[in-house]
């Protein structure tokens, strides 16, 4: 008989570290994405293969880990280590641990051991294994775990919402850092030109939130277009000109072609959810139609 946790979870979790780390290897063999950014390629696409391989090493390990009770013997599957085994009166030692003390540890005088939750699959097999060939350790540990306050019925609830939470905090992280980074490096590489209608332009104070200086503040022009939504420019905006630069575009509203960055501004037209601006080079001039004007 096999003790073991759900694997649902577990394989979801291969399921997404095994993405993030084929996405690591893609953005590091290719130089499609950053163009001449090799330092960003180097340190983007090393982080996300620690992620991924670090992410599976710990699903594949849940998935494996795993206790067969058999008359004579357990037989332990420790995460991705050798399977031990253990034999009647090795287990000298017990213990409760985790959230609501519902891990317990089996521990042999010799340091091997189990650890196993009593919420797992057939559970109640090991208990009976331990009460016939660990009597008295076993019985020492549960008069001590009935006076513990412990969980009695698992928090099915609370456990989907933490996994939940984590597959979350998982994804934005990776998205922010270095998914960030990623998005600039390609915008420099890949530069398109746009038409956009400018109605309103003033004179901001905003945060980088380049890979260089991020997080410090610096003068930029903020404009209001119809078509391309709110934009940003702070290359060659300074303290000393942004007020003028301001003044010419908000007196003179029409169609401008706008130097930007391909990614975040496709990122812009299609996705469904709030993105960050893009990434805005240079007012290259009035549009052909405007010009003509």
């Amino acid at each position: 008989m096999t003790v073991r946790g759900g694997v649902v979870a577990p394989i979801a979790w291969t399921a997404l570290c095994t993405g993030v780390l084929a996405l690591g290897v893609w953005l590091a063999s290719t130089r499609a994405v950053f163009g001449g950014a090799w330092f960003t390629q180097l340190w983007t696409s090393g982080l996300l293969l620690a992620f991924g391989v670090l992410g599976l090493y710990m699903s594949v390990g849940s998935i494996r880990n795993r206790i067969r009770v058999f008359p004579d013997r357990l037989e332990v599957v420790p995460h991705l280590r050798r399977t031990r085994t253990i034999s009647p009166g090795e287990l000298v030692e017990f213990s409760a641990s985790g959230t609501g003390n519902t891990t317990i540890r089996g521990r042999t005088a010799r340091g091997r051991g189990f650890s196993t939750d009593q919420f797992h699959r057939n559970h109640d097999v090991l208990v009976h294994w331990l009460e016939q060939n660990a009597t008295e350790p076993w019985t020492e540990f549960t008069t001590f775990f009935d006076n513990l306050t412990a969980d009695r019925k698992p928090r099915q609830v609370r456990n989907v919402l933490f996994t939940l939470f984590s597959v979350c905090f998982f994804v934005t992280t990776l998205s922010a850092i270095p998914g960030l980074f990623v998005m600039v490096a390609y915008d420099d590489a890949h530069q398109e030109q746009v038409t956009c209608t400018i109605t309103s332009a003033r004179a901001v104070t905003v945060s980088n939130r380049s890979a260089k200086g991020a997080g410090s503040s610096h003068p930029a022009l903020s404009l209001e277009t119809t078509d391309c939504g709110h934009l940003t420019l702070s290359r060659r905006i300074y303290s000393d000109n942004r007020d003028a630069v301001a003044r010419r575009y908000d007196r003179a509203p029409g169609p401008y072609r706008l130097t930007v960055g391909g990614g975040s501004f496709w990122l812009r037209q299609h996705a469904s959810v709030p993105v960050p601006e893009p990434t805005v080079y240079s007012i290259d001039g009035p549009a052909a139609g405007a010009a003509e004007r």
